[in-house]
Protein backbone atom coordinates (compact mmCIF):
# COMPACT_ATOMS: atom_id res chain seq x y z
CA UNK A 1 0.00 0.00 0.00
CA UNK A 2 1.27 3.10 -1.33
CA UNK A 3 0.90 6.25 1.38
CA UNK A 4 1.30 9.98 0.00
CA UNK A 5 2.04 12.46 2.10
CA UNK A 6 -0.35 15.95 1.28
CA UNK A 7 1.19 19.13 3.04
CA UNK A 8 -1.68 21.77 3.30
CA UNK A 9 -1.32 25.21 1.44
CA UNK A 10 -1.38 28.13 3.40
CA UNK A 11 -0.77 30.18 0.85
CA UNK A 12 -3.46 33.02 2.13
CA UNK A 13 -4.26 31.35 5.54
CA UNK A 14 -5.51 33.44 9.01
CA UNK A 15 -4.55 32.11 11.72
CA UNK A 16 -6.24 31.72 15.04
CA UNK A 17 -5.18 30.97 18.71
CA UNK A 18 -8.24 29.28 20.06
CA UNK A 19 -7.70 26.98 23.12
CA UNK A 20 -9.08 23.07 23.00
CA UNK A 21 -12.04 22.86 25.18
CA UNK A 22 -10.13 19.19 26.14
CA UNK A 23 -6.66 19.14 24.81
CA UNK A 24 -5.88 15.67 26.20
CA UNK A 25 -8.56 14.28 24.06
CA UNK A 26 -7.11 11.85 21.71
CA UNK A 27 -3.90 11.29 23.99
CA UNK A 28 -3.17 7.81 25.53
CA UNK A 29 -2.80 7.42 29.06
CA UNK A 30 1.12 7.28 28.03
CA UNK A 31 1.21 10.78 26.78
CA UNK A 32 1.40 9.97 22.91
CA UNK A 33 -1.70 10.51 20.86
CA UNK A 34 -4.24 8.27 19.12
CA UNK A 35 -4.40 7.98 15.28
CA UNK A 36 -6.96 10.32 15.36
CA UNK A 37 -4.18 13.16 17.04
CA UNK A 38 -4.81 15.39 20.10
CA UNK A 39 -6.08 19.55 19.28
CA UNK A 40 -4.09 21.76 19.64
CA UNK A 41 -4.65 25.86 20.66
CA UNK A 42 -4.39 26.91 16.67
CA UNK A 43 -6.59 27.14 13.83
CA UNK A 44 -6.44 28.12 10.59
CA UNK A 45 -8.87 29.66 8.04
CA UNK A 46 -7.53 28.50 4.50
CA UNK A 47 -7.86 30.83 1.58
CA UNK A 48 -11.46 30.49 0.07
CA UNK A 49 -12.45 29.39 3.39
CA UNK A 50 -15.25 31.03 5.75
CA UNK A 51 -14.60 28.59 8.67
CA UNK A 52 -11.63 27.60 11.09
CA UNK A 53 -9.94 24.49 11.00
CA UNK A 54 -8.77 23.17 14.07
CA UNK A 55 -4.82 22.12 13.57
CA UNK A 56 -4.03 18.51 15.55
CA UNK A 57 -0.96 16.95 16.47
CA UNK A 58 0.38 13.62 16.20
CA UNK A 59 2.89 12.79 18.89
CA UNK A 60 5.52 10.32 19.06
CA UNK A 61 8.03 10.22 21.69
CA UNK A 62 9.34 13.75 21.83
CA UNK A 63 8.07 14.93 18.51
CA UNK A 64 5.02 16.17 17.11
CA UNK A 65 3.53 16.46 13.52
CA UNK A 66 0.71 19.22 12.93
CA UNK A 67 -1.63 18.32 10.62
CA UNK A 68 -5.23 19.31 9.50
CA UNK A 69 -8.48 17.12 8.68
CA UNK A 70 -10.02 17.84 5.04
CA UNK A 71 -12.30 15.78 3.66
CA UNK A 72 -11.42 13.32 6.35
CA UNK A 73 -8.01 13.14 4.97
CA UNK A 74 -5.11 14.38 7.16
CA UNK A 75 -2.88 17.45 5.34
CA UNK A 76 0.67 18.20 7.04
CA UNK A 77 0.84 21.16 8.20
CA UNK A 78 4.59 22.74 8.15
CA UNK A 79 6.30 23.54 11.45
CA UNK A 80 7.49 26.84 9.59
CA UNK A 81 4.26 28.04 8.00
CA UNK A 82 2.36 28.27 12.29
CA UNK A 83 2.90 31.14 13.64
CA UNK A 84 4.10 32.21 17.32
CA UNK A 85 0.70 32.94 19.33
CA UNK A 86 2.47 36.46 19.72
CA UNK A 87 2.36 36.89 15.61
CA UNK A 88 -1.02 35.25 15.88
CA UNK A 89 -2.25 38.71 18.34
CA UNK A 90 -0.30 41.02 16.58
CA UNK A 91 -2.13 39.97 13.43
CA UNK A 92 -5.40 40.13 15.19
CA UNK A 93 -4.34 43.70 17.02
CA UNK A 94 -3.91 45.30 13.37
Amino acid sequence: METQIEYLDTTGATWHNRPATNPRAGMTTNGYTTRRGAPTDFMVTLAGEARPRRVYVWCFSNAGTCFVRIKGSPRIVADSAIPSPQEIRDAGAS
